[in-house]
């Protein structure tokens, strides 16, 4: 049934009193005149005066069109019939069985297509090792957005594989409660997208920024910088107070061999060999990298490696978040805020009303035989 959005604006049929006021007015227009003759007559009582509305078809208008507008400014609408079948849903490639009876059958991606349209398994490596993935968005968003585009009261049912990948960190909460149905099968994890970085260098001659600066330029990408670029700090000695504090406040510092460091640190980089190329430690909220060797192609002959600048952004890029997890973890919950259901706006039609309305007030105010205009 229609809902109004503002009922506060039907304040306005107050104003339903102008017209009727103005209509009585019109009784001032019949003025007394005075007759010499009647003196002689008999006095008899004076009528009881009555109240009288003249020209009803005009009044009904105004009182209408001033209804009308108090209705338009309270925003109507009108919930769209909505489809209440059960809805089933399973991610491409899951042995789903036949078809539920009495539901509605879809996959879970891009456009929720029906089951007899086909879609490429998101189970196989290469669903996920490809660049482009338009059947295979994240799981856990593609849930919430089937969750808000249902009905509130549509039964959901979720067909999903032993293994999910394209989670988040955050079991999903849903506005209704869901069935969800585990089968065999594993979701290959996705690939990272790749991170930008950035470097700020300090100035010098130092041989080793060399090969830095062109990892650099290599790394650049379009688009704005990272908003918290990598220090490289290559002097020998202590950190200075600046980089500590831009440690504690989460930054990243790329040290030389010879700068001290509290802690050995863990190796974040090895050669071919399985030795450690650069460590890495945390102090405070950051991350401290620091070079095992010198700069230089003799020590680190990876420098000369035209795949360099993708192993140390590889390196100094922050570790991705897990996105993998087991479905029996996964069950989504109830208790979520219901979506709104979209609901058609009631005003544009009735504006044309009141148009239509107002046309014919003013053809019954302004026509030839008609008296005095109220």
């Amino acid at each position: 049934m229609p809902a109004l959005l503002l009922p506060a604006a039907l304040a306005a049929l107050i104003a339903l009193a102008v017209p009727l006021l103005v209509h009585l007015a019109r009784r001032s227009e019949a003025r007394p005149t005075d007759f010499a003759a009647l003196q002689w007559l008999r006095e008899k009582p004076r009528p009881r005066s009555r109240l009288r509305f003249d020209e009803w078809p005009l009044l009904a208008l105004r009182l209408l069109l001033i209804a009308g507008i108090a209705l338009w400014l309270a925003r109507p609408v009108f919930p769209d019939s909505a489809d209440m079948t059960p809805v089933v849903a399973a991610v491409p490639g899951v042995d789903a069985g036949p078809p539920a009876k009495g539901a509605r059958n879809i996959w879970l991606a891009d456009g929720f297509p029906a089951y007899d349209t086909p879609q490429d398994s998101c189970l196989s490596p290469a669903a996920v090792t490809a660049s482009a993935m338009p059947g295979c968005p994240p799981l856990s968003g593609l849930i919430r957005q089937l969750d808000a585009a249902l009905p509130p009261g549509v039964p959901l049912t979720l067909v999903v594989p032993e293994t999910l990948a394209g989670m988040d960190a955050e079991v999903p909460r849903l506005s209704r409660p869901v069935g969800w149905r585990i089968v065999a099968g594993v979701m290959p994890a996705r690939p990272s997208p790749p991170t930008q970085v950035g470097f700020t260098l300090p100035p010098g001659s130092d041989p080793g920024l060399r090969y830095l600066r062109a990892a650099a330029t290599a790394l650049k990408a379009p688009g704005p910088a990272p908003r918290a670029p990598v220090i490289v700090h290559l002097a020998a000695g202590p950190l200075p107070d600046d980089l500590q504090a831009a440690l504690a406040r989460g930054g990243t510092v790329l040290a030389g061999h010879d700068v001290a460091v509290p802690t050995a640190g863990v190796p974040a980089w090895r050669d071919g060999e399985g030795l450690p190329l650069a460590t890495v430690q945390r102090i405070g909220g950051g991350r401290l990298f620091r070079f095992t060797r010198a700069l230089t192609p003799a020590a680190m002959p990876v420098l000369l490696d035209p795949d360099f600048p993708r192993q140390l952004a590889a390196m100094l890029a922050p570790p991705p978040a897990p996105t993998r997890a087991m479905a029996r973890d996964m069950v989504p919950t109830g208790g979520a805020a219901p979506w709104p259901f979209p609901a058609r706006d009631l005003q544009p039609w009735l504006a044309y009303a009141l148009a239509a309305l107002f046309l014919g007030e003013r053809w019954l105010a302004t026509r030839r035989t008609r008296g005095v205009s109220p």
